[in-house]
């Protein structure tokens, strides 16, 4: 795989970010690919990581992925992101409406014939349910 085809499939991907759509970013997946993030775990499989998408799009109708350059190794990518959302459905337990939510994480994709084979997000989950309301610290 060449660096240039590494480029475009996350082009690919990046517009399906772009678009809003669950179903276009799913299918930027290998049918058996993984998905892997501390909010969800390990999912395998287009149709599971699609349901990924599209908890996030309903939790978060007008969340934006930013992207930074990417750093390609082909067949891998890493990519830093920021994630900008405000929160008005479920969201791992009750949320306010209205709740802004930002986070900075990164990604590494792992790509192959069929697309992306795995990818890997990282990012402080706990402090993303902080603020959203969902867990609460208690001051020392």
């Amino acid at each position: 795989m060449t660096r240039a085809t590494v480029l475009q499939r996350l082009a690919e991907h990046q517009a399906g970010f772009l678009a809003r759509s669950p179903d276009a970013l799913a299918a930027t997946h290998a049918s058996d690919g993984t998905f892997e993030s501390p909010a969800h775990g390990i999912v395998r499989g287009r149709e599971a990581i699609a349901e990924v998408y599209r908890y996030w799009y309903r939790a978060f109708p007008d969340f934006m992925l930013t992207w930074g350059a990417p750093v390609i190794e082909p067949p891998r990518a890493a990519v830093f992101w920021t994630f900008e959302g405000t929160a008005t459905g479920p969201f791992f337990g009750e949320v306010k409406a209205g709740t802004p939510i930002k986070m900075i994480g990164a990604a590494e994709y792992t790509f192959g014939d069929e697309g992306i084979v795995a990818v890997r997000h990282i990012f402080d989950f706990s402090a993303v349910l902080v603020t959203a309301g969902v867990l609460k610290i208690k001051p020392v």
